[in-house]
């Protein structure tokens, strides 16, 4: 273990921390990926991974891995595993990963750049596909007022076709910045910090499980006036899901942890006017024609693509541009329904050109 961590001149340390759960098969990527981003960084890498498997086949495996530090824990959750990863850390900045992702070339330069520039917490663009074509959706405000909005967008087919043209600016301002950009939220598989941040702003709550933990930790860091940077420049791959597609009770788990966050960061009014908007909400959408698969997408020259298991879009995954359909998306979109709109026109006035549904009856 540890092929790379060694701090010498004074140089800057880079810590990946790791929470790993059965993830022998996907690490190996994401280790090769930063060692090469440290290197290009300049700056020394140091390498720390909490195994929750409690497998010996796993523990084996990862032993003979590129890693300086690991640590074989009991799984008492993704929020200890990280609290328990940051304190063996010893690197100036943290970079909070989840081991399914690949660093693309010049992310973590660009993460950096983001804490130099006077970001405190810095995420990256998250894409589905090493080519970085087809994005993550974008974070969504977790305040009181943003989730009031949503719901309110779910209650009206007006409501949401005059909500459409403006969640296309906020997913194209983020998914086309060429730079670090202030957003009010960021999403968990990739979180840059200095040492110093986490100290002070403390340890994630470990009453979650999994789901909604660096919600809850970055919504704190927030109100303490915190600023949340989303690095235009820096692309991370998330293959998404190894460890949790499988998960027995997934679902309850992340029920349980929205409703403590609620609980923990809402007060009652916001609590109430929330659940009353929920009791509102009624099937608004595209009206969208149906295809057999992605593949009978047409080529249009959009400049927008949304792609959604939802009709209404909302969260929505996408791409920017015509041309051919990235490859990734006739893969990741096999099972369920699915939802795919062109947005066409420009930032401030976009149109959806055309909308088509695939896969089992919606």
């Amino acid at each position: 273990m540890g092929g790379g961590g060694a701090v010498e001149n004074g140089a800057v340390t880079v810590s990946l921390v790791i929470v790993a759960y059965r993830s022998a098969e996907v690490l190996p990527a994401c280790l090769a990926s930063f060692r090469r981003e440290a290197a290009v960084a300049g700056v020394a890498g140091d390498v720390v991974v909490v195994d929750h498997s409690e497998d010996e086949t796993e523990v084996a495996a990862l032993g003979g891995m590129d890693i300086d530090t690991l640590l074989i824990r009991p799984n008492r959750g993704y929020a200890a595993g990280i609290n328990v990863g940051v304190a063996a850390a010893k690197g100036d900045v943290i970079l909070i990963v989840n081991p399914d992702v690949e660093l693309l070339p010049g992310s973590l330069a660009a993460l950096l750049r983001g804490l130099e520039d006077g970001f405190t917490v810095v995420g990256p663009k998250l894409v589905w596909d090493l080519e970085g074509r087809v994005f993550l959706p974008v974070p969504e405000d977790p305040s009181p007022r943003a989730e009031r909005g949503r719901l309110r967008r779910l209650s009206s087919q007006a409501v949401w076709e005059r909500w459409l043209s403006g969640a296309a600016d906020e997913m194209w301002g983020m998914w086309a910045a060429p730079s670090c950009v202030e957003v009010p939220m960021l999403r968990g598989p990739a979180l840059a910090l200095k040492r110093k941040v986490f100290s002070r702003l403390g340890p994630w709550d470990e009453e979650y499980f999994l789901y909604y933990e660096e919600t809850d930790w970055l919504w704190r860091a927030r109100k303490r006036g915190a600023r949340l940077g989303l690095a235009g420049d820096a692309v991370v791959c998330h293959h998404w899901g190894h460890a949790t597609r499988g998960l027995e009770m997934r679902e309850e788990i992340e029920e349980a942890s929205r409703k403590r966050f609620f609980a923990r960061q809402f007060g009652p009014l916001s609590r109430l006017l929330i659940r009353r908007a929920r009791r509102r909400v009624t099937d608004v959408g595209v009206d969208a024609e149906r295809i057999a698969s992605p593949l009978d997408l047409p080529r249009l020259e959009a400049r927008l693509w949304l792609l959604s298991p939802y009709r209404h879009l909302l969260p929505a995954a996408g791409w920017l541009g015509g041309g051919p359909l990235p490859p990734v998306i006739a893969g990741r979109t096999g099972t369920g329904t699915w939802w795919a709109a062109a947005m066409d026109g420009e930032p401030g006035n976009w149109r959806c050109a055309g909308s088509w549904v695939w896969g089992a009856d919606p």
